[in-house]
């Protein structure tokens, strides 16, 4: 190929990609905005029964938006910081808008946003110069499908996506930044600072490890400590919450509960949880990092992420997209992709009619059927974990940014990734 055609067949393809993920988005906005387009609201279960539950649709009123509350200052939130600006910003950019307020409208203004930065994470991934099977395991996920606008993980997803292109280029003070604002907006982006700063000791880069760890507590705590000092009590809730529930629908502590094999106290399983994880990471990492270079230990996070939705109390179903952009990174094995993206979309179906049956609606499935489909899916989330930790093939993820293919067998060369503009 000349240098023009691979500009033009380059061009093509991220095109071509591009308006496919916005067809995918399109149909997950509707797949949730079909029950409430209709200004009746919910009705009938329908929530439930069609598969089209959405958390930013009922937590307009629950955590007062409706009402023009200011998050943590009027009404304490029970999500991280950056999160509740988020909320903020987009009832206050709806209510700006022609018409009177409603969740409706909330609704569709979040999933804009959210959608808005699904396609910057695309845009990040196609700058690695990842191949066309590896981009399509983001764009055709059916979890980004279903679970897309379930919630507001877009944002520290497109964070924590920006934070690995910056480590990747050497750009370690701007990827902990981008961590520690992941953060600030759920907490899992926070996984990757320790690769990070432990794979720059390893190549005996202090400075850098100490670099990174302090932007990303430096870009956390600019974030978070206004909003400790104005309105600690409403800050305090996020940290309240999630040490006194009890074990999610989706958790497999649930499950050993349901059957009777393991019956804790929320503190025991609070305490038991975290320190499976801790151990379970501590193992993952190791191995991995013996099969690889220490410029390569970012990977690790996609087996950390999905053991510690294996093993923590809570999973709620829009967790599952953390792992998208992370599996088109760096899993090497397809096989072991499909398997967890069937088995998570069949969880979708059957957990909301099994919710709704739970509330007294029909038809529902029972307990047995969901607790089946849990374990299929924790299953593939092992075989994620143990590819990933195995490591990739030679034909895989390009060993520096800005050398990679279009598709299988298209060699290209495409420019250097440049600073995440967001």
């Amino acid at each position: 190929m000349t240098s023009k055609a691979n500009g033009r067949a380059q061009r093509a393809t991220t095109v071509g990609l591009l308006l496919l993920l916005v067809a995918v988005l399109a149909a997950g906005w509707w797949s949730k905005a079909r029950c409430i387009v209709d200004g009746d609201g919910w009705t009938d279960g329908e929530q439930y029964l069609a598969w089209c539950y959405t958390d930013i649709y009922p937590l307009w009123f629950s955590e007062r938006l409706s009402e023009g509350a200011t998050p943590y200052v009027d009404h304490p939130v029970e999500y991280p910081v950056l999160t509740g600006a988020q909320m903020l910003i987009a009832d206050r950019v709806m209510r700006a808008l022609p018409g009177p307020p409603s969740p409706t409208g909330f609704f569709h203004v979040t999933a804009f946003m959210g959608a808005a930065l699904l396609v910057w994470t695309f845009l990040l991934l196609r700058a690695e110069g990842l191949s066309r099977t590896r981009l399509l395991r983001f764009v055709l996920a059916p979890t980004l499908l279903v679970y897309a606008f379930m919630n507001w993980d877009p944002l520290a997803i497109a964070l924590c996506v920006a934070a690995i292109v910056a480590h990747r280029a050497g750009r370690d003070v701007e990827s902990g930044v981008l961590a520690g604002l992941g953060a600030a907006a759920k907490l899992f982006p926070v996984f990757l600072v320790p690769l990070v700063v432990a794979a720059r000791l390893a190549q005996g880069r202090r400075r850098d490890a100490l670099l990174h760890a302090g932007a990303a507590a430096g870009a956390w705590l600019v974030v978070n400590l206004p909003i400790m000092v104005v309105a600690n009590k409403g800050w305090r809730r996020f940290l309240e919450l999630n040490s006194e529930r009890g074990p999610d629908w989706d958790s497999l502590w649930l499950f050993l509960q349901q059957r009777d094999i393991l019956t804790l106290s929320i503190a025991h399983v609070n305490l038991v949880s975290a320190l499976v994880f801790l151990v379970g990471a501590v193992v993952i990492v190791w191995l991995g990092a013996r099969r690889r270079p220490p410029e390569e230990w970012w990977e690790l996070l996609l087996p950390v992420l999905a053991w510690f939705l294996l093993v923590n109390k809570v999973y709620s179903p829009q967790f599952s997209l953390w792992l998208l952009p992370l599996a088109a990174l760096a899993l090497p094995s397809t096989p072991a992709f499909v398997a967890f993206a069937a088995f998570d979309v069949m969880v979708f179906f059957v957990r909301f009619p099994y919710l709704g049956g739970v509330g007294g609606l029909q038809p529902a499935p029972g307990y047995g059927l969901f607790a089946a489909v849990l374990l299929f899916r924790a299953a593939a989330l092992l075989w994620v974990i143990a590819s990933a930790v195995r490591g990739r093939n030679a034909d895989d993820l390009p060993d520096q940014p800005g050398a990679e293919a279009l598709g299988d067998g298209d060699a290209v060369s495409v420019p250097p990734v440049g600073p995440p503009v967001g």
